[in-house]
Order: structure tokens, then sequence, then C-alpha cells
């Protein structure tokens, strides 16, 4: 929601200063308006826009990696613990408490899944509980005693797991935070308004030219919202998928 408000609040002063730029064209003194001063300053004002845009393409491209590494979490976090089960499998009948145990650790990562497999508006906060969870599973897990060279592989491969899915599980905390600064998304903002002011002040005024104006607007804008949504994985509009951790607790458990 947030996002959408900051998109339409970019929105409505790109078209502010729109008009702000034809009420001070009407106000210029001719001088300052004859075919070479708007000819040097649409100039000045292309070479702002082009390089508006590069950065707004260089923001949407680092939000995108953020988004996709968050998907790669969950992915993540869903392929450990299932792995980690199929060697608790393996190792015998003995780890049949410590795979309870995991399915209250995946218990709680698929709470924040909706029914249709999307995550939940919800933010990942330091992950003690799941932390001590996994630590606990790694106490069990090490006080096994093997008594064949299989039972010690999958062993050692339970503990390899269990640190991998600590890790992955921290990684769904860090990653939520958005990378992105708050000044930069200013700086921008204020570069799409000089720009509409000068569009404003040097641009012929009629209905044709007002929509393609319009339509470049809408374009800042919603690059702005793109940057926004993609930055937070976990919340808005646009969330990575939860179906890897569902499909994991479907998986989880059998022989």
């Amino acid at each position: 929601m947030f996002a959408i408000l900051v998109s339409l609040g970019v929105l409505l002063l790109a078209c502010a200063s729109l008009f702000l730029g034809e009420w001070i064209a009407r106000r210029m003194p001719e001088a300052h308006r004859v075919y070479e001063a708007q000819k040097s300053a649409q100039f000045g004002l292309s070479m702002m826009a082009t390089l508006a845009a590069l950065v707004l393409g260089f923001m949407v491209t680092s939000a995108r990696a953020t988004f996709d590494r968050a998907n790669d979490d969950i992915v993540g976090v869903a392929t450990s613990t299932l792995l980690l089960d199929r060697a608790l499998s393996g190792y015998g009948p003995e780890t049949t408490p410590i795979r309870a145990d995991l399915r209250t650790f995946l218990d709680r990562a698929t709470a924040r899944v909706a029914p249709d497999g999307e995550m939940k508006k919800v933010v990942f906060r330091l992950p003690q509980t799941s932390l001590s969870i996994i630590t606990l599973l790694q106490r069990k897990i090490l006080a096994l005693q093997p008594q064949t060279e299989a039972q010690w592989w999958f062993q050692h491969r339970a503990l390899e797991c269990s640190a991998t899915l600590a890790r992955e599980r921290i990684l769904t905390s860090e990653h939520e935070k958005s990378s992105e600064p708050l000044p930069l998304l200013a700086v921008v903002t204020a570069w799409i308004v000089l720009i509409f002011i000068g569009m404003g002040i040097f641009a012929m005024h009629n209905p044709s030219v007002r929509i393609v104006l319009f339509c470049a607007a809408l374009a800042f804008s919603g690059s702005i919202f793109l940057v926004m949504e993609l930055e937070a994985p976990y919340t808005g509009l646009l969330r990575v998928s939860g179906v890897p951790l569902q499909q994991a607790a479907e998986e989880l458990g059998k022989p």
C-alpha cells in the first residue's frame, strides 16, 4: 500500500509540475522562448530524462535481484529441510523424534503461507526461535550413536544439512530488508519534477502532447512502484511464492 501511495504521489507531482511549467511559461519574456532557447533547453531536459531513466533502470535491476534472492532463500529453506529429513530417514527409526521436531520447524515457516501458496503480509524478524529449534535438532543428531558406517554417513549428512538450514533461515531475515536508500528515491523524484517543469515551459500545450506527457509521468511513477514493491519481497502486492515450503511439508515425514 505504501508503494502505491508513493507512486501516486510521484504521478501527481509530475502532473502538477507540468502545469506549473505552463504557468511559468506564460509569464516568461518572449526572448526566453525563441526557437534557439527552446532547442537548448530541450537538449538539457533530454539529458536529465536519460539520466533519470538510467538510474531508475539500475534501481529496478537491483530491486529484482533482491526479490530473486528472497525467492532463492525460500527455496533454500524448503530444500535443506527436505534433505535433512531424508538424511534422518536414512539413519533409521531412532530419528523419529528428531523428525517430529523438524516438522515443528517447518510448520512455523508454512504458517506464513496462505492456502493459495502466496506469502502472507508478514515481516521476517531475527529468527531466534527457529535457530533454537535447529540447535536442539543438532544436539539430538550429535547424541545419536551410529552402529554402522551407513548410519555414521547419514549422521554427518544430517549435521551438514542442519547447518545449511540455519544459514538459509538467517538469510530470509537479512534479505527482507530494503537495500535501496530513500534519499536516492527522493533525488530521482526531484529530477522527475524538474523534467516536467521544463517540459511545461518549453513544450507545446495541446491535448495530444498532454496525453503523451501524462503517459511519461505514469511510466516514471510505475518504475518507482516496481522498485519499492520488489524491495519488499514478503509484503505488498508482489510477494515471493511460498509453494516450495508447502511442497516440502507434503514430502516431510515420508519413509
